[in-house]
């Protein structure tokens, strides 16, 4: 019986993802068609939604990406732990907007050019600053993340020990109405996204950004699944790889950032070497 429900599970989650059309952007461009998840939630300058329809500068280098690449592609707006588990299954054939950990290449190629960069930042209710320049001095702090992100293995491996407490929800603006609710001492997440969302919100006198940031710069990829059934994958992979260096060769980065607004360094970060 158990191992029935399992697979009437798996054949829910399938029509879920394949059959909901609503969810799924169709460019009009060449074959093959792959389809592309990414996380649902609001991240300014990343991506977020007017009219109803994700935009912003993520948005446009994916879609660029195919373009160049000489494939339809499927955007799949999806809660991140359910993205990883459906392209884990197979049932997605790649993501964009995430960090490359062991975990994940396990079950996913990465490009060689990270999109952009993410720099991870605490913070905390002005006038609450405390002295942070190592993971102990979060222990016993109710820290506020979103569900599915990761941080560092340091500040993993005490949530897990239970030294720091987290609450999940799965946006920022939920952390932030969290923190300014003294549910929670502080947010740890992408410091130009939780800046965007304090500015959009009115809230950024309410808030401080405690100095130090929790990690170095961390890359943020484009990734295909290992486990999807899309023809001719190596060449596919080939064809995103030398996209992303033709992009970074003619500027395209800092025109897309450009155009909503965005200086190229907010939006994708000013590293000078990728990983």
């Amino acid at each position: 019986m158990g191992n029935l429900l399992k697979i009437i599970k798996t054949a829910c989650f399938c029509c879920v993802l394949f059959f909901s059309r609503s969810a799924f952007v169709f460019p009009a461009q060449t074959d093959p068609l792959l389809v592309m998840a990414f996380n649902h939630t609001i991240s300014k300058p990343w991506k977020w939604k007017k009219n109803g329809e994700y935009v912003g500068p993520f948005i446009d280098v994916m879609n660029q990406v195919a373009d160049r690449s000489g494939f339809r592609v499927a955007l799949k707006p999806l809660p991140w732990k359910r993205a990883l588990m459906a392209m884990e299954a197979g049932l997605v054939d790649g993501s964009f907007g995430g960090y490359k950990t062991p975990e994940r290449e396990a079950f996913a190629v990465f490009l060689d050019m990270p999109i952009g960069w993410s720099i991870l930042s605490i913070y905390v209710r002005a006038g609450e600053e405390f002295p942070f320049g190592k993971v102990e001095d979060l222990y016993g702090k109710e820290i506020g993340i979103v569900r599915g992100y990761t941080t560092s293995p340091e500040f993993d491996a005490a949530v897990h020990q239970k030294k720091i407490h987290i609450e999940e929800t799965s946006n920022y603006v939920g952390l932030i109405r969290m923190l300014n609710a003294h549910r929670i001492e502080g947010i740890v997440g992408a410091t130009s996204t939780i800046q965007a969302h304090l500015i959009d919100m009115g809230w950024a006198d309410k808030f401080g950004r405690l100095p130090n940031p929790i990690t170095e710069p961390k890359p943020i990829y484009i990734c295909i699944s290992k486990n999807s059934k899309i023809p001719h994958r190596e060449k596919i992979i080939a064809r995103m790889n030398q996209a992303m260096m033709d992009m970074a060769k003619e500027a395209a980065f800092g025109k897309i950032a450009q155009k909503y607004g965005y200086d190229k360094c907010v939006v994708f970060g000013c590293i000078p070497k990728t990983r």
